[in-house]
C-alpha cells in the first residue's frame, strides 16, 4: 500500500450535505407558510396582528393606529424576507456540498456570511424600530427606543463568522482536492 494515495470517499461529505439540505428545505417551507399566515392576518385582522406583534416583541400595548400596524407589518416582513434569504442561501451551499462543489460552495458561503452580517444589523435596526412604533402612543414617559445586544445577536455574528471561515475553508478544499486529483 505505500506510494498508493488514499482514496478519498466524496460520500462522507454528501451524504450528510443532502440530509441538511432537506432539513433547509423543510425550514423555507415552514419559513413561507409564516409569510402566508402574515399576509393572510395583514388583509384579515391587521389591528389585533400588529398588537399581536407588538405584544410578542415584549412592548405593553393598547390600541395601536394603522400606520403603527402597517409598520409592524413591514417590519415583520421584512425580517421573514431576510430568513429565507437566509435559508434559501444556507441551501444552496447544502447543495453545492452535496454535488461535491467546493468551490462554488466556497463563494455560497461567503455569500451566506453577508447576508448574516445583514441579518444581524436589520435586527438591530428592527428592534429599535418595533420599540419605537409600539410605544408611540403611549403617554410621555412610557414610550422607548431600545437597542439591546442579546443571545441572537450574539449568536448571529458567530454565524457569520464561521461561514466566513467555512469559505475560506471550502476554497482551500477546493484547491487540495484538485491537486489531489492531479496527483492521482
Amino acid at each position: 500500500m505505500e506510494g498508493k494515495s488514499p482514496v478519498i470517499d466524496p460520500n462522507s461529505v454528501t451524504r450528510p450535505a443532502r440530509r441538511i439540505r432537506t432539513v433547509m428545505t423543510c425550514g423555507l417551507l415552514l419559513l413561507f407558510a409564516v409569510a402566508a399566515a402574515l399576509a393572510f392576518g395583514a388583509v384579515a385582522m391587521p389591528a389585533s396582528l400588529g398588537e399581536s406583534l407588538a405584544r410578542v416583541s415584549g412592548f405593553p400595548t393598547g390600541p395601536l393606529q394603522a400606520w403603527q400596524n402597517g409598520a409592524l407589518l413591514g417590519i415583520a416582513a421584512v425580517h421573514l424576507t431576510i430568513w429565507i434569504l437566509l435559508l434559501g442561501i444556507a441551501r444552496r451551499l447544502f447543495g453545492n456540498l452535496a454535488e461535491g462543489e467546493a468551490e462554488t460552495a466556497g463563494r455560497t458561503a461567503r455569500t451566506l456570511s453577508h447576508w448574516l452580517w445583514a441579518m444581524l444589523a436589520w435586527g438591530v435596526i428592527a428592534q429599535m424600530l418595533v420599540s419605537l412604533v409600539a410605544t408611540w402612543g403611549l403617554p410621555e414617559g412610557e414610550r422607548s427606543v431600545v437597542l439591546a445586544v442579546g443571545t441572537t445577536q450574539i449568536s448571529l455574528a458567530l454565524s457569520a463568522l464561521i461561514a466566513g471561515f467555512m469559505a475560506r475553508a471550502f476554497a482551500l478544499g477546493a484547491e487540495l482536492w484538485r491537486d489531489h486529483r492531479e496527483v492521482v
